[in-house]
């Protein structure tokens, strides 16, 4: 009896990992690629490399471009002003499962020069999760997070400052009368922001899709510090005005 009822667990799970592998898409040579650019307007409370000294806005500007297929994704982006300038690069690869469940793993690398100050760079490698279905789509990822910076004052006695943290993204995202997509979101980071945990944006957005892969829209973000904590305070208030052409 305890035998048969070992073939039959095996049995069950050859039939359910069959199953499962059968419903596994490992990669679909269907490109899409992206090329966008934005322009920034914020303000902070802090220390933030794009507001001066009086805390007047420094306007900023990101250019960047995508490659994606259903199963992989690859990116870059710059984004500068006057005095800084910021570097990010990702890779995920995430198959695709039963045609709405992408899970995968990636690798996150940035770079923030700032003038004659200092300079950082953050590498972030974590799992990455999204869900399709419909006009709703979910999307999130865990990562463990390593910065090093150098301060350029004090790099003779210390030429490394390192930080091992967590970094974590969720997102939600309705796409609305074939045009419109909404999407809001909270995370520990942004495309080219690195703090250590847990200093949450809240972002809001949305987009008008237009003919000829040409799309266009606005962000609304919100960050506050020392979130975990009874003295969290506001920190900074951003506005990106954004447009994007998709081709294949």
């Amino acid at each position: 009896m305890f035998f048969f009822r070992k073939f039959f667990c095996a049995a069950l799970l050859s039939v359910f990992g069959t199953a499962c592998f059968a419903r596994i898409i490992w990669f679909t040579p269907e490109m899409l690629h992206t090329v966008a650019g934005a322009v920034v307007f914020g303000n902070n409370t802090g220390f933030y490399p794009y507001v001066d000294t009086a805390h007047a806005v420094i306007p900023s500007y990101i250019l960047s471009y995508k490659l994606e297929t259903p199963q992989l994704y690859g990116g870059a982006g710059i984004h500068f002003s006057g005095k800084t300038l910021d570097f990010t690069t990702r890779a995920v690869y995430w198959p695709l499962f039963w045609n709405r469940l992408n899970i995968g793993a990636g690798l996150t690398y940035h770079f923030l020069a700032y003038d004659m100050i200092f300079f950082e760079q953050d590498m972030l490698a974590g799992l990455f999760f999204r869900f399709k279905y419909r006009c709703f789509t979910a999307s999130a990822d865990m990562n463990y997070f390593r910065k090093w910076t150098r301060i350029y004052a004090v790099q003779k006695y210390i030429p490394w400052l390192t930080n091992n943290s967590i970094a974590v993204n969720v997102q939600w995202n309705w796409f609305l009368i074939n045009h419109l997509d909404l999407y809001f979101g909270i995370s520990s980071y942004s495309p080219y922001e690195y703090l250590l945990f847990f200093a949450p944006d809240f972002m809001t957005g949305a987009d008008w899709h237009f003919t000829h892969g040409i799309t266009a829209g606005a962000e609304f973000t919100v960050r506050y510090i020392d979130m975990m904590t009874l003295s969290a305070y506001l920190d900074s208030v951003e506005l990106r005005l954004f447009t994007r052409w998709e081709f294949k």
